[in-house]
């Protein structure tokens, strides 16, 4: 089965979801299962999330259990990070992207890559499943390295998709699997 029935789910229930704000250097979440530590913000537990905001110089990280499945929507984000991935999935059993409707979403490095636990070398970095799904669009921009890396499944089912890259715009180890999609890769 190349996609599951969740891969191109997108709707999600506002008044069960966790809103997370960024605010230009730091971030700002009422929920338990979000830390945030200067500009960087981790998710430790499976949800939904609701991003929006923007962070000048940071990250979103993903350190779930390893049964979690989380499902954060961007509405309007612009995440960069000077020295890391703008969004590193560390741990969890899978993470759903999607891109809300009508909404410009930007996901960069700023050109260099700093080793943290792991050689992190693209603007979106994960070492489990990723789906990006929505009908908003994301633009990915990593002048040093990869746009998006995907140590497991990486799989697109909606949305609109601008990845400028110095290396590859995509990056998966088991596979690449698009649906619904559209990719423009420089």
């Amino acid at each position: 089965e190349m996609f599951t029935n969740r891969d191109y789910q997108t709707d999600y229930e506002e008044s069960e979801s966790i809103s997370i704000q960024l605010n230009g250097t730091s971030a700002s979440c009422d929920s338990d299962s979000v830390t945030v530590s200067g500009s960087t913000v981790t998710i430790t537990e499976e949800g939904t999330y609701l991003l929006s905001g923007e962070l000048e110089d940071g990250s979103i990280v993903i350190n779930a259990p390893d049964s979690a499945k989380v499902h954060l929507v961007l509405n309007g984000v612009q995440i960069n990070s000077e020295t890391s991935a703008a969004l590193y999935v560390l741990t969890g059993d899978k993470v759903f992207i999607t891109l809300s409707e009508n909404t410009e979403n930007t996901l960069s490095n700023g050109g260099t890559f700093t080793a943290i636990d792991d050689n992190i070398d693209g603007a979106v970095f994960s070492k489990q499943d990723l789906t990006f799904n929505g009908s908003g669009s994301l633009t990915v921009t990593s002048p040093c390295g990869h746009g998006i890396v995907c140590k497991d499944d990486l799989v697109f089912t909606g949305g609109t998709y601008t990845i400028s890259a110095a290396n590859h715009g995509l990056d998966a180890n088991d596979s690449v699997r698009i649906d619904n999609a559209t990719l423009n890769i420089t």
